[in-house]
């Protein structure tokens, strides 16, 4: 549980469904089931453009995951049941763990779990969550399995209700419509503390 107040935790809650919403959109128009026209045409002007679009939506979904399974490895961290929302279902939270640890793995560590024969030798219990995910066909099923998360705080009543739907709102769209214009209010720290305020948090 993090030791900032909830207002000024939600600010740091905001950039990563930002940037995963953006990351995602565009993982659709240069990633490997993106349309041949656009895929080319991006790739010659940034050589490998899918792989650092798909390991940023990466990292940012890791955030994310741990954000909303309430994993807290330290005080400091920002979970879920910070904004006193209860836990996601076990079948929604079990989903999300399912990639967490893979992207762990296979982004953020350099590890013996790497080696496809080391996991073979050793994946056993939750080990066997580290596996090499098939990135290509389950990051946007990731995303949406993110979006169902946010989806289950903004339909929380109390007072984190709002800026959760807004939120949810705002990132759904930025994923299906590359210019959509992210919110004022879901911007500069400025601007989130006065729409809080407006809402009496």
């Amino acid at each position: 549980m993090t030791t900032l107040d909830p207002k000024a935790a939600f600010f740091h809650v905001i950039d990563p469904h930002r940037w995963l919403a953006a990351s995602a959109s565009a993982w659709n128009l240069v990633g490997k089931n993106a349309p041949n026209e656009t895929k080319e045409a991006a790739h010659n002007l940034v050589p490998n453009i899918d792989v650092f679009t798909r390991d940023c939506l990466l990292l940012h979904g890791r955030s994310l995951i741990k954000f909303y399974r309430n994993v807290k490895s330290r005080d400091t961290d920002i979970i879920l049941s910070d904004f006193k929302f209860p836990a996601m279902d076990k079948s929604l939270d079990g989903n999300l763990k399912e990639f967490e640890q893979s992207i762990e793995v296979h982004l953020l560590h350099l590890t013996d779990w790497r080696v496809s024969d080391y996991r073979k030798l050793n994946a056993v219990g939750n080990a066997a969550l580290r596996d090499r995910r098939h990135w290509d066909r389950e990051t946007i099923p990731m995303v949406n399995l993110i979006f169902d998360a946010l989806k289950f705080a903004s339909d929380q009543h109390g007072g984190w209700q709002q800026p959760f739907r807004k939120l949810h709102e705002a990132s759904t769209e930025r994923y299906r419509n590359k210019s959509y214009v992210w919110p004022v209010e879901l911007s500069e720290k400025t601007d989130v503390e006065h729409y809080l305020k407006s809402l009496g948090l």
